[in-house]
């Protein structure tokens, strides 16, 4: 009779951990899922992936808890994508158009001077969404969501006026577009890298760069560059992916609630984004550097420098990316 009272006993406690174990923690059977990612724990992306991480555990009761790895600690940014489609990761998150050489469609919301502005980014966006889906599914992923960086304005260590004040000015490179944009534009380039930028800009080595609000903060550019004109020479977005198998593997419920996450995390993201850019803004505006628009004519310019950018994509890309490209700019046309 004492041995049936002790287990009786046990069966209680544990019936009452049972009752009091929080909601939210992973539950038996539960998938756990390594998400990784390159960017710093108080990144906006980061924060708004963390509570992704948290709303996807909650909705689904425990069943897909996420576990963020922040700061490239788990895989080198370079190697996320290939990372996860090889199982070192179960899920995560890269700029987008960092994978252009894997596949021309990722390098669509790079294309420089297509938006003017996260309105437009949005409908190339929803244009372009249904093609990244598909490409993803090939490649074994299951897309989730996707969420912009700030737009990538011009900084200027004199006032634009005009495209003649273009001529000869040194302009900062860092890669194939920018390099061609400053041919086209009749600037000198200059190849500086990121982490020499604030440096760079210190000692007067260029006159023009096209980056963010935010990094124009980070590299304290009002030491010598100005004015700052709001250009949005393109708008690049963040995709976070899971792992294909392991989101066939949950049962439809369970799917339809780590989407329902996955919707929340982009709406937010996309409002985060444009709070870190106005922000920035605010800080560049409180160090003297002069925020505007660019002159009606040059933006006119710009405009067609991008599209015959994009013929110039064109030509590498195939009859998704053309009608991609197409409904936008239809799209875009009839607003």
């Amino acid at each position: 009779m004492k041995t049936i009272q002790r287990v009786m006993c046990r069966l209680g406690k544990a019936f009452f951990f049972t009752l009091a174990m929080p909601m939210g923690l992973a539950q038996a059977g539960a998938v756990h899922v390594e998400l990784a990612t390159a960017y710093g724990a108080d990144n906006f992306h980061t924060r708004n992936l963390q509570q992704f991480a948290d709303d996807a555990r909650k909705l689904t009761n425990g069943q897909v808890d996420f576990t963020i790895h922040a700061g490239g600690s788990l895989l080198k940014p370079t190697d996320i994508y290939a990372g996860v489609r090889a199982g070192k990761a179960g899920a995560g998150e890269v700029i987008m158009s960092s994978l252009s050489k894997e596949h021309v469609l990722f390098g669509i919301d790079a294309l420089p001077f297509i938006v003017s502005g996260y309105e437009d980014a949005r409908r190339l966006w929803a244009a372009s969404r249904p093609a990244m889906e598909k490409l993803l599914h090939e490649q074994g992923l299951q897309l989730l969501y996707a969420v912009p960086w700030p737009p990538q304005n011009l900084y200027a260590r004199r006032e634009i006026g005009t495209m003649k004040d273009f001529k000869g000015l040194s302009m900062r490179s860092y890669g194939p577009t920018t390099e061609r944009i400053a041919e086209l534009i009749g600037a000198r380039s200059v190849t500086i890298q990121a982490v020499d930028l604030e440096k760079a800009i210190a000692e007067e080595k260029l006159d023009l760069m096209l980056t963010s609000s935010s990094t124009g903060v980070d590299t304290r550019a009002w030491t010598s560059l100005k004015h700052y004109y709001k250009v949005s020479a393109w708008i690049p977005k963040n995709m976070v992916f899971i792992d294909r198998k392991l989101y066939d593997g949950l049962d439809t419920g369970t799917r339809d609630k780590l989407i329902e996450a996955a919707r929340a995390a982009e709406e937010r993201g996309w409002r985060l984004s444009q709070e870190s850019n106005q922000s920035a803004e605010s800080q560049l505006a409180a160090n003297k550097v002069s925020v505007s628009t660019i002159d009606f004519i040059i933006r006119s310019y710009l405009d067609r420098l991008g599209e015959s950018l994009a013929r110039e994509w064109l030509k590498k890309a195939g009859n998704d990316e053309l009608s991609v490209l197409l409904k936008y700019t239809t799209e875009r046309s009839a607003r």
